[in-house]
């Protein structure tokens, strides 16, 4: 079974526990979640919307919440907007404005056997095959190269660009079709790869500005720092197992700070590659973000035991 819950969390005193009305809505989905993200994937309207991803569906909703007399009297409700049925096990998914569209989000989603499938709103677009697939990876997309990026099982990272994967010939099956062999139809080609030597756990893309993004990585060992043409801008090793992180914008221009929690429960924030500030934490985070909660700066983590804590 797969739960879905929405908290909003308030700045309680120390040593409180959780508060019954921190939760807003917790759905029984039934099937296992294995994503979610938010974004305009609904036709007809900007407004956000909830994309799940299941191993074999895709669902997206609407969440809506009705106000009562007092605070706990609020209602939250998620409807059903539409739903795509999955020929092929997934395994992630990326969203973004794929080929400069405007207005409206695109859902790629990665199959287990290496198949990128691009979902437009309501429609299923097209599926492409990655060349020499074995295992999948991380997958993001960044929107200023317009491009998708993932680490493949050679333990490089590589980087298609959209126009690239809508022009190629349909994925129909792996092998190539007559069509190729004649010529007509393109392979998919990558646009370029960096050798990391070794598997990635996460890839996030960083813009805060229009002028350059970066692409970074986080290894079994090392976190890479990748400018948006696959050179290296920096890495940093690391003497500990990482589970997570996340880079986030630095109030010194022209760096950026990254959250990295590692299997010894410690959390570390880090100005580039230099070590800013470090923390014990009770649990193993599996993910961390960064929110701004009543005026204060709030770092959300959500542990292997599933409870929110902040730091």
């Amino acid at each position: 079974m797969g739960y879905l819950r929405i908290f909003s969390p308030h700045p309680a005193k120390t040593g409180d526990g959780a508060q019954a009305e921190d939760l807003l809505l917790e759905v029984d989905l039934r099937d296992p979640v294995l994503q979610v993200e938010v974004g305009k994937f609904v036709s007809g309207t900007e407004m956000l919307h909830l994309a799940v991803l299941h191993s074999r569906k895709l669902c997206v909703y609407s969440v809506s919440g009705t106000l009562g007399n007092v605070e706990h009297g609020n209602q939250y409700q998620m409807k059903l907007m539409y739903e795509h049925n999955l020929q092929r096990t997934a395994c992630n998914m990326t969203y973004g404005s794929f080929g400069g569209i405007k207005g409206r989000d695109l859902i790629c989603i990665q199959s287990m056997d290496g198949m990128l499938m691009v979902f437009e709103q309501e429609s299923y677009a097209f599926g492409r095959f990655l060349p020499g697939f074995l295992l999948p990876g991380p997958l993001a997309y960044s929107s200023r190269t317009d491009s998708f990026i993932t680490v493949s099982s050679c333990r490089q990272v590589e980087s298609y660009k959209y126009q690239v994967l809508a022009f190629a010939t349909d994925a129909d099956k792996r092998q190539e079709t007559e069509q190729q062999i004649l010529g007509s139809g393109k392979r998919l080609v990558v646009d370029w790869t960096l050798n990391i030597g070794e598997q990635a756990l996460d890839i996030c893309i960083v813009s805060f500005n229009q002028s350059a993004s970066s692409v970074f990585v986080l290894g079994e060992r090392n976190f890479f720092c990748l400018k948006d043409n696959g050179q290296i801008r920096f890495m940093k090793k690391l003497d500990w197992s990482p589970s997570c992180f996340l880079p986030y914008c630095s109030v010194s221009e022209g760096t950026i700070n990254t959250l990295i929690a590692n299997h010894n429960n410690m959390l570390h924030i880090y100005q580039d590659v230099t070590l800013k500030w470090a923390t014990q934490l009770p649990h193993i985070p599996v993910a961390v973000r960064v929110g701004c909660l009543q005026f204060s700066l709030w770092k959300d983590l959500l542990p292997q035991s599933s409870t929110l804590e902040k730091c």
